[in-house]
């Protein structure tokens, strides 16, 4: 399992330099106003999906051990291209008629909806290849993307007449279609025919335990970005770019609780053995939580001018944005980590409380904090909606493994195992 977790660090921290590239790229030839469209056509993407993935999410990959592919595929991508439709033109209509209420940029519905089309179509099989424990394939894929959309923006944005939102759009888009035909092209191997029988009742199942983990991820999505909408109507949408800066370089720190995550859901939902799973999962949030801090720790030592050098001086406050983040950040890698326990354990509800908790301090501090203190603001009502909804899954977990506070600290034991691990990754 270490291998995975190596191998899917690393697929992210290739993934987190070129994207590091890419920020710079946009903040330099596009300008926090085009940032900040950017920023808002991502966030309206994202909520699609959140619908798709009812059916189309992390619920193919608990049932794939327990079902195959085959009877997955159908239902998911059906339910994708109907509901995907079906809410990009509820929001549209929703932005037409309630213009405070807006979500999808106006001008940007088609590319809106087709880019929601084509990562929802990838995602399932990516979730597929995760059900299979095809974490390898799974890392590769992603990393091909990323690469493509890189290149892509390589090309295109130091060209004069490219430096638009559209010319990102496109390589986000390509990248993204040729995900969708390298992961089908991996699961094709898999697939085994099988009657198409009792087919409502698997997609009902589905739909069980997908609302759980969906309706936590509804809330989640507005807990990391309704920020930006509220920071939009506020401030105007150049300060839109700077917080959605600030909040990606900040974000990338989770590098590695995201990794584990991502491990530790596919390890999990293939296990049976519930002890196995909370010793796991105990020492996966002790590494989350250590390794977050020093990272957030080196980059607050990162003087202010560094930032503005790097990124130009339209970008000068990026580092109080993650200054404001900074707490929230460490604490929600360990919250991740709970995440994928509680999913793998068919209790996803107890991350839609967690999500919902936090979703209350977002709202309510928000429209309290950003209209005064603007991103900053923005940064603490983060923060602190992150902290209470991790402080939830903290007590949950506490309570049904029975474990005491200093079970939570990382031992020595665990540093020699994973040093020791990593030892055998390098000397195999």
């Amino acid at each position: 399992m270490f291998k995975k977790i190596i191998g899917t660090i690393g697929t992210r921290a290739l993934t987190a330099i070129l994207a590091f590239v890419t920020w710079i790229m946009n903040a330099h030839y596009l300008g926090p106003e085009k940032v900040g469209t950017i920023s808002l056509i991502i966030f309206s993407v994202a909520i699609i999906q959140l619908f798709t993935n009812f059916v189309a999410g992390s619920a193919l990959v608990y049932m794939t051990p327990r079902t195959g592919i085959y009877k997955l595929i159908i239902p998911a991508y059906i339910w994708t291209m109907v509901v995907a439709t079906l809410s990009a033109g509820v929001m549209w209509a929703i932005g037409k008629w309630f213009p405070i209420a807006e979500v999808i940029p106006a001008g940007y519905f088609l590319p809106v909806l087709g880019l929601s089309l084509v990562l929802s179509f990838a995602s399932v099989n990516n979730m597929l290849l995760l059900g299979l424990e095809k974490l390898n394939t799974f890392n590769i894929i992603s990393l091909v993307q990323v690469i493509v959309m890189f290149g892509i923006l390589l090309f295109c944005l130091p060209g004069i007449h490219s430096c638009e939102v559209m010319a990102y759009y496109w390589a986000v888009f390509i990248s993204w279609v040729l995900s969708f035909g390298f992961s089908f092209i991996q699961l094709w191997p898999a697939f085994k025919k099988v009657p198409l029988t009792n087919m409502k009742a698997l997609v009902l199942e589905i739909l069980r335990f997908g609302t759980y983990v969906q309706v936590a991820n509804l809330f989640q999505s507005m807990n990391y970005r309704l920020s930006l909408k509220f920071v939009d109507y506020y401030t105007g949408r150049a300060a839109v770019g700077v917080l959605s800066l600030g909040m990606q370089l900040a974000e990338g720190l989770w590098l590695i609780s995201r990794s584990l995550a991502t491990v530790q859901y596919s390890r999990l939902s293939n296990e049976m053995n519930y002890d196995y799973s909370v010793r796991l999962t105990l020492t996966l949030a002790k590494i989350a939580w250590v390794v977050t801090a020093i990272g957030m720790a080196l980059i607050l030592a990162i003087p202010r001018f560094v930032f503005t050098w790097v990124f130009s001086a339209r970008f000068g406050d990026v580092k109080l944005v993650i200054a404001s983040l900074a707490i929230g950040i460490v604490v929600l890698s360990v919250s991740m980590i709970f995440s994928g326990f509680y999913s793998a354990i068919n209790k996803p509800y107890h991350n839609t409380i967690s999500s919902a908790i936090g979703l209350v301090f977002t709202i309510g501090l928000g429209v309290v904090l950003i209209p005064v203190y603007g991103i900053v603001g923005a940064g603490i009502s983060a923060t602190v909606s992150y902290t209470f909804l991790t402080l939830y899954q903290f007590i949950i977990f506490s309570r049904m493994t029975k474990l005491r506070l200093r079970d939570f600290m990382l031992t020595r034991h665990e540093i020699r195992l994973l040093v020791s691990e990593v030892k055998k990754m390098r000397n195999p």
